[in-house]
């Protein structure tokens, strides 16, 4: 891993540290993938440009919070409310666009649309209850400097269920005895 930071300094970033004394991590080695597994917490909004939801998840392990971003509308899409902004927070209504990521990566996830993606906020608890996650973490940084832990390309952990027995019969079938 110290090898790693090492290799992908640049020059700058080596004097700096020579110079300074303090260790600064390199850009090049801040994803990684690791062997979390992550379960589904909790959903919230928030009022950044157009709009973000923000799913949290919690390590098995050590119990630390990692969390997703996706775009999302923030705003009433029907009625005498139409175009004004919904309010933001812990379990707050969203609307995903269409053809973002949030969209896709639930397809991928579940296979399945949900009722409605206006009430797709409702449904989140239920529907990732008892799934285990996985996917590229980095430590990023709030604007007060204050580190998160981040996660990408959340891909879902399937274990294996059942045995394939076609496939250990030719394993069988090949071995001579």
């Amino acid at each position: 891993m110290n090898n790693d930071r090492v290799y992908h300094q640049t020059t700058e970033e080596w004097l700096a540290e020579y110079e300074t004394g303090v260790v600064k991590p390199a850009k090049g080695t801040r994803s990684q993938m690791c062997n979390l597994v992550l379960t589904f917490d909790h959903h919230r909004t928030a009022k950044a440009m157009s709009g973000i939801v923000i799913l949290s998840f919690i390590d098995m392990a050590s119990r630390e919070e990692y969390v997703s971003f996706f775009n999302a509308d923030l705003t009433w899409q029907r009625g005498p409310r139409k175009g004004r902004q919904k309010t933001t927070g812990l379990g707050a209504p969203f609307y995903p666009p269409e053809r973002g990521n949030f969209r896709k990566w639930w397809l991928r996830t579940l296979n399945t649309e949900p009722q409605r993606w206006s009430t797709v906020h409702k449904e989140l608890k239920s529907r990732l209850k008892g799934l285990q996650f996985t996917g590229l973490t980095d430590i990023s940084h709030k604007k007060n400097g204050q580190p998160f832990n981040r996660v990408k390309d959340l891909v879902v952990l399937k274990p294996q269920l059942e045995n394939n027995f076609e496939t250990s019969w030719e394993q069988l079938y090949d071995i001579p005895f």
